[in-house]
């Protein structure tokens, strides 16, 4: 082991140092995080501690607990370790987040950073410099450094290509005999021998390099998705035969020659279309705005796309010159505040939503520039969507509030596209996929930032619609196509949940503004607020956004994960049967009480009548008249008080 190597296992252990109890959480991925697994082992072979899966972190607890390090603090695969820190800060003493890559300018990653007390550890430089103000942050080796590749040395001959093709592919040419070994090798003892067979690699891998590299073979490595493989390359091989390789002529993109046309002469409708990472999606949807209105002006907000995706999209802007103005932020702004930033640089009278993976029909734009003309009271008016698979997506659709729960329906949603829709005419909201709007309502209106998940054209839509009713409307003839996946319903694992509690933050949000349920897809989100017999628990639902608001996402996460969540919500059922119950005992006690009541005044009345006839001169006089009565009644044969005499 070199000294430099050395020296990192020092530093951690020294870190780490002589808990009463240590728990490590291993990584998920391919064969290159089972390496990082492995010489995080040999790192730890002095010390008595537990091994955990991902899954079963929400259930853990202790003293210190060791975040497996990786790659998975970047944009293509953020849905897991920033959830895992803030998960593990709650149920641990310590956190340490061992040797890692980190991109900060995904959003999750630089906020879970900045909010954690966690000693991190970074594996190169340039992560290191860029979460240095985040947090508690160190230097040290990615931990594969620690793993013993002594009995895997061979000589080999050839070369490898082994470049990546998963999310983290940079889009690159590979090779014809490519072969990415990371996903194709079933074990770690095949993936290192197919690297101990080849005298050459040649990869974008950062496992393959390193692995490759301590095997002593000859190492060509490609630059990857992010910093990471060149500057690992950088801080930990540089005592290794390991060279970066030289880009392709076909690798260089070509200088940029567009004519820039003359600004488009002034037009009545200004567009927004966000986007994130979709340069081909959203360049179709600016091309079809333009088609339908070539005096358009389109407005186009990157919101925080990673840098290939964002120079790929400045590229196709400026080829469409002087009708696009690119905008690029970075944050994510989530959709309501990118639009609402958006909205700064639009100055025309009307504004048209449309959404990056959605494409408005030809003559769809001036359709809803007629039915906004021929009804000047209206605010809106949305097109009618359809689905790529021949569905309808929604025709506007209806709100209604009941019991606390704010109802959206979608109108057509399912039917065949070609079905037979009512004529154009009002809508109950405004769903924002491809709908036009008075410049001058989004200013009275503003869109609340804080629905930064999901569901802000919900929000916007009530609250126009309780201020100005009837002021939305619907074009049956305005079509877009929208090229949306069905959405399921959520898995239980990890990752799956973790998305899932985002957007509850959405409907948290809701309930925090209006104080109103958001019936749209709460109860199929979350199947725990349904009761055995299939019906929605309000009370139960109620008391999760009062959680949420209360405790943050990340502690309904981990309650979610360890089913705590359901006991959660079956203590507010137990509670409303006892407030049911409770109330049925004091209607059972009131209607004892007025029986009672009316039982009193019967007998009231009763002694009053009596009382009369006692202080009345007939009852007086009985003493006098009882005599001659009997007389009567033993003439006329008749017994005591008048009974006729038995004679038998």
């Amino acid at each position: 082991m070199s000294a430099a190597i050395d020296a990192s296992r020092k530093l951690i252990l020294d870190e780490i140092g002589d808990p009463p109890d240590l728990t490590f959480v291993r990584g998920r991925g391919n064969i290159g995080d089972q390496l990082i697994c492995a010489g995080t082992r040999a790192l730890l072979g002095g010390h008595i501690y537990r091994e955990i899966d991902l899954e079963e972190l929400c259930g853990a607890d202790g003293h210190t607990v060791l975040l497996a390090g990786g790659g998975a603090f970047c944009r293509p695969y953020h849905e897991l370790m920033p959830r895992a820190l803030s998960v593990a800060e709650l149920r641990f003493e310590r956190v340490i987040v061992l040797p890692s890559s980190f991109d900060p300018s995904e959003d999750t990653v630089r906020e879970a950073l900045a909010r954690s007390r966690a000693t991190v550890f970074a594996r190169e430089r340039e992560s290191l410099r860029r979460i240095i103000s985040l947090c508690d942050a160190r230097l040290a080796h990615d931990c594969a450094f620690f793993f013993d590749f002594t009995p895997h040395r061979r000589p080999g001959s050839g070369v490898l290509n082994a470049f990546r093709l998963d999310r983290e592919a940079t889009g690159r040419p590979t090779p014809s005999d490519n072969d990415d070994i990371s996903v194709s090798a079933d074990t770690l003892e095949e993936w290192l021998g197919r690297i101990a067979a080849h005298d050459t690699i040649r990869t974008d891998r950062a496992h393959v390099m390193i692995a490759a590299a301590m095997l002593g073979k000859r190492v060509e490595f490609a630059p990857g998705y992010y910093h990471k493989v060149e500057e690992i390359a950088r801080y930990a091989l540089r005592e290794y035969p390991v060279r970066a390789i030289a880009p392709a002529a076909a690798d260089e993109r070509p200088a940029l020659a567009v004519a820039t046309p003359a600004r488009p002469p002034n037009g009545r409708v200004s567009a927004i279309v966000l986007t994130r990472d979709r340069p081909a999606y959203v360049i179709r949807a600016i091309e079809s705005i333009l088609d339908n209105d070539k005096s358009a002006h389109v407005v186009v907000l990157d919101n925080n796309s990673a840098p290939g995706p964002a120079e790929s999209l400045a590229i196709d802007c400026a080829r469409l010159g002087d009708a696009v103005s690119l905008h690029r932020c970075d944050r994510n702004l989530g959709c309501a505040g990118g639009r609402q930033a958006a909205l700064e640089r639009c100055d025309r009278e009307l504004v048209l939503f449309l959404d990056d993976d959605a494409e408005l029909a030809p003559g769809a734009l001036a359709a809803l520039l007629s039915e906004l003309d021929e009804h000047p009271e209206a605010l809106a008016a949305t097109a009618t969507v359809e689905m790529p698979d021949g569905r309808l997506h929604h025709s506007g659709g209806w709100m209604y509030v009941a019991d606390g729960v704010a109802e959206f329906t979608l109108l057509g949603n399912d039917q065949p596209a070609d079905a037979q829709l009512p004529p154009s005419g009002p809508s109950g909201w405004m769903p924002g996929t491809a709908a036009l709007f008075r410049r001058a309502a989004l200013d009275q209106f503003p869109l609340d930032v804080g629905m930064s998940a999901y569901y802000e054209d919900n929000e916007w839509s009530l609250r126009v619609e309780r201020a100005r009713p009837g002021s939305f409307r619907r074009s049956r003839d305005a079509r877009a196509i929208h090229h949306i996946d069905g959405r399921g319903a959520p898995g239980a694992d990890f990752a799956s949940r973790s998305r899932a509690t985002e957007l509850l933050l959405a409907h948290a949000r809701f309930y925090e503004r209006h104080g109103l349920l958001l019936g749209i897809a709460l109860f199929d989100l979350l199947p725990e607020l349904r009761q055995a017999d299939g019906t929605r628990d309000l009370a139960a639902a109620r008391l999760l956004m009062e959680l949420l608001l209360a405790k943050g996402s990340a502690w309904i996460f981990m309650e979610w994960m360890n089913g705590g969540l359901q006991s959660l919500l079956d203590a507010s059922r137990l509670t409303a049967q006892l407030e049911r119950e409770r109330a049925e005992h004091h209607l059972a006690l009131s209607a004892q009480a007025e029986l009672l009541q009316q039982q009193g005044a019967a007998l009231r009345e009763t002694q009053e009548r009596l009382e009369q006839i006692i202080s009345g001169g007939w009852w007086r006089m009985r003493r006098r008249l009882l005599p001659a009565l009997r007389l009567y009644w033993t003439a006329a044969g008749r017994g005591p008080h008048g009974a006729p005499r038995d004679r038998g």
